[in-house]
């Protein structure tokens, strides 16, 4: 390995804000320790080698599946709709998968970006494990953009946004972005289950180490079934959270607050 262990801590400290612990295993493969972690508690494998190109790799070493295949039958990613799941989350999140494993080529000074890509990559297609609650997503989503055109014109807000000021946009979607106010942008994200609470902490996260300033209010379907301490790490992030898609009042008062 002909990277540095010193100098890529420093570069990664310097780039996540000392939010991830860099391990070099006897190997020579470098372990990254996020604070992400699957249900049972085992946080994401996420390994750094050199590329046979000369660049660096992010790779999960196939560690990924075998961790759904604990609980879950592997083979059905593979198949049918999930398949095609699998197929966009891999092709949306700009990751490649051979052999079992998801993987990210990047360069030290691109580190943080192809993390955050490979974290993304991994929570979706772990979410797929839980791919009966596409409907009941689709049905919240839906509900929260009927609330939000109760209280304002269409025009007040934008769904789906992208910052286009920011690399790979397309990988940071903004649920609602509310714009034409004197203050800073506001973005409001719905949040269903642990798999959303997470990629909506990634995408803050990058927000902020890439110096964007904004605003934030969090919308929970029902904040009790989500884990305490993924709610934690949220929380570190955002702005506003309401508690369930129910308190009604509690997002019109957050709202005008932000936006009065």
């Amino acid at each position: 390995m002909t990277v540095d262990f010193n100098n890529l801590q420093s570069s990664i400290r310097k780039s996540l804000s000392d939010t991830v612990e860099v391990h070099q295993r006897e190997d020579g493969i470098f372990m990254l320790d996020t604070s992400f972690a699957f249900p049972d508690g085992d946080h994401y494998p996420i390994y750094l080698r050199e590329a046979n190109s000369g660049n660096l790799e992010l790779s999960d070493l196939g560690q990924t599946l075998m961790h759904i295949s604990y609980e879950n039958d592997v083979d059905a990613l593979y198949r049918g709709r999930r398949a095609t799941h699998r197929e966009q989350i891999v092709s949306q999140c700009d990751v490649r998968e051979k052999n079992g494993q998801f993987f990210v080529e990047t360069t030290l000074d691109q580190i943080a970006e192809a993390l955050f890509r490979l974290v993304q990559a991994i929570t979706k297609i772990y979410g797929l494990t839980e791919f009966g609650q596409v409907q009941r997503t689709s049905d919240f989503n839906k509900e929260l953009r009927e609330i939000l055109c109760r209280k304002f014109d269409e025009d007040r807000f934008t769904e789906g946004y992208l910052i286009n000021e920011l690399d790979s946009a397309e990988h940071y979607p903004v649920d609602f972005c509310f714009n034409g106010t004197n203050r800073d942008p506001l973005f409001l994200y719905g949040v269903h289950n642990q798999a959303k609470t997470r990629l909506t902490t990634i995408s803050l996260s990058h927000f902020r180490i890439n110096g964007l300033q904004f605003d934030s209010i969090i919308v929970f379907e029902d904040q009790l079934e989500i884990p305490n301490s993924d709610i934690a790490r949220l929380e570190t992030v955002s702005g506003t959270t309401v508690s369930s898609l129910a308190a009604e009042r509690e997002l019109e008062q957050a709202l005008q607050v932000h936006l009065d």
